[in-house]
């Protein structure tokens, strides 16, 4: 070793590097005078030199940095692991009310060239006049262009995406599903006032009580039957998004009311031939020609016959059936039929009237308003929300006045003899009561357990829960 790599390795030792540091701050801290500085410059040019010197078994002490040529071996060894690739982040829009979808990418800076480009391909897979406000738009700009979109997605549905992405310099849509689990849900209560606001109250979604009012309307007179103290159950199938973390509510699977008299079970059937429906537990279809109510309500104000009117004052011919309901009540065609009218009708008020077949209509009056899409020459479904409950017309309070026409001459709707539905037989009504046997056997699996069940079904195949 040469002589003059000895003295190096004598006087450059850790510890006195050290001693150099400390003495370096000490001074520097101890005076601001051109002395101090004098020792700082000479104690670094020390330094310095000795360090071109290469010593691999040096250790310097923290702060202190070095930058050694490309040829030399560094003294310090620093650890740094690649940087990942930069990964453009996922951004959300909420589309504004009276907002387009060019609006709403013009506002998130898009280009107006690019956000045509993008919403051309768009519309081959989804409708866009369906978007409402609030609606989620999710957005990747392209990694060295911000302000172009290398993909767009957009939930049309609980289950599926519209994506338009960009892939080898062009754009290309398609419908991509997104991944949800199939589950079941128990709700059961006690009606403490109508059926509606109770099983609201014990968190029975508004789409499912819907769903129940229509099951049972067909076979309840919700005037005389529903009292205070009656118990409803209810299990219906839910799909769960992990993704979104949201829920949509499903169908029934079965429903029972429990009355003071009787109870009315109803359980969802499909056959072979893909026919669905709700049965008894003899295979007595649930559906009729008419519901007996076309809503919930707890009291029958005024029923057919003569009576004194309560604006007129005078005692005259009550043609139908009033029905108590605060204004807003979702008020439900009684039977398959084409609106024959929609309108205002004199003292009736907002008014709507359904041709179901050759000899029955039924007529709803002093609606405060009409439900969506309902006008003339439309045809609706028995259920169908056709309208809210309300005030208008000659009346002292809101409520539900509703008529029964048969060959064209009202009669009294709480009297009228409705012909029964289907009737199943043969292997159809061994399959029902397996299907009773499984469906009851989950409920009390619930009632003992979990009131949530993953079931083994994809969510538009209708086959029975299985409990884990």
């Amino acid at each position: 070793m040469p002589r003059w790599q000895r003295i190096r390795n004598t006087v450059l030792t850790n510890k006195t590097v050290l001693a150099l540091w400390r003495i370096i701050k000490r001074t520097g801290t101890a005076s601001e005078s051109p002395v101090s500085f004098g020792i700082i410059a000479f104690v670094g040019i020390f330094l310095l030199v000795l360090l071109n010197i290469k010593n691999p078994n040096i250790a310097l002490p923290e702060n202190i940095h070095t930058q050694a040529a490309p040829d030399e071996v560094e003294l310090v060894a620093f650890q740094s692991a690649a940087s990942p690739p930069y990964v453009p982040p996922v951004e959300s829009f909420k589309l504004r009310r009276g907002e387009t979808l060019i609006s709403l990418l013009r506002r998130a800076t898009i280009e107006n060239g690019n956000a045509h480009d993008v919403v051309s391909y768009l519309k081959k897979v989804t409708n866009l006049r369906r978007l409402q406000a609030g609606q989620k738009i999710r957005l990747i700009r392209q990694a060295n262009n911000g302000r172009r979109l290398s993909e767009l997605r957009i939930r049309d549905s609980f289950s599926e995406e519209a994506v338009v992405r960009h892939e080898e310099g062009q754009y290309k849509a398609q419908r991509s599903p997104i991944k949800t689990y199939a589950l079941t849900h128990f709700v059961s209560g006690e009606i403490t006032d109508s059926l509606y606001l109770s099983a609201k109250r014990a968190g029975l979604p508004k789409k499912v009580i819907i769903d129940l009012i229509r099951m049972m309307s067909f076979d309840v007179d919700f005037e005389r039957e529903i009292r205070i103290g009656d118990h409803f159950y209810v299990y219906f199938e839910r799909d769960y998004s992990p993704d979104f973390d949201d829920i949509e509510n499903g169908r029934i699977l079965h429903a029972k009311l429990a009355l003071k008299k009787r109870e009315l079970e109803a359980y969802f059937y499909e056959d072979k031939n893909g026919r669905q429906g709700y049965y008894d537990a003899q295979g007595q279809s649930t559906r009729k020609a008419l519901m007996k109510t076309p809503l919930d309500v707890a009291v029958l104000t005024s029923s057919y016959g003569k009576r004194r009117h309560p604006v007129l004052g005078y005692t005259r011919m009550h043609r139908g059936s009033d029905f108590r309901a605060p204004t807003g009540t979702p008020i439900m065609a009684a039977g398959d039929g084409i609106i024959e009218m929609a309108a205002r009708n004199g003292s009736y008020g907002n008014y709507v009237r359904i041709r179901h077949n050759g000899s029955y209509k039924t007529a709803y009056a002093h609606l405060s308003r009409y439900g969506k899409g309902i006008k003339k020459g439309k045809r609706v479904k028995q259920g169908q929300i056709i309208g809210l409950s309300g005030a208008t017309g000659r009346v002292t309070g809101a409520h539900l006045h509703y008529e029964v026409l048969v060959d064209g001459k009202q009669v009294n709707p709480m009297r009228l003899k409705l012909p029964t539905g289907r009737v199943l037989q043969g292997a159809d009504l061994v399959t029902l009561q397996t299907l009773k046997v499984a469906v009851n056997t989950e409920i009390v699996a619930i009632k003992t357990g979990a009131n949530i069940l993953l079931v083994d079904r994809e969510p538009s195949t209708p086959q029975i829960s299985k409990a884990r």
